[in-house]
């Protein structure tokens, strides 16, 4: 009979870096959408895009403060993911999530109404 002789295997213990590449991505659009919706807020009447600047402002700091919501959810579930345990950078990442939310949903509600 043969006997089959096992090489000795190294194990990696650390965990592989992941990249952050949607996170940022949505985080940018969402700092994007934010300043031109503070650009078109101060857009004069008279502009000849004026009438749309009324209640593009609106639109524009819902979508922001949603993109922003999704980019720090998704950065709090990533965190939270790799250390198995809330660390300080997730709960500010679930906070700040959870206030983008409030302030896209407060910010629809007005230009809804």
């Amino acid at each position: 009979m043969t006997q089959l002789r096992e090489r000795p295997v190294t194990e990696i213990t650390r965990t592989p870096t992941r990249k952050r590449t949607t996170e940022v991505v949505v985080g940018i659009l969402g700092l994007l959408a934010a300043a031109v919706g503070a650009w078109m807020y101060f857009v004069p009447a008279d502009w000849f895009l004026g009438g749309l600047a009324e209640a593009w402002h609106l639109g524009m700091f819902t979508g922001a403060g949603a993109l922003l919501a999704a980019a720090f959810g998704l950065f709090a579930y990533e965190v939270r993911k790799d250390e198995e345990r809330w660390t300080t950078a997730a709960i500010t990442a679930a906070v700040v999530a959870t206030l983008a939310l409030a302030a896209a949903v407060t910010f629809a509600v007005i230009w809804i109404v």
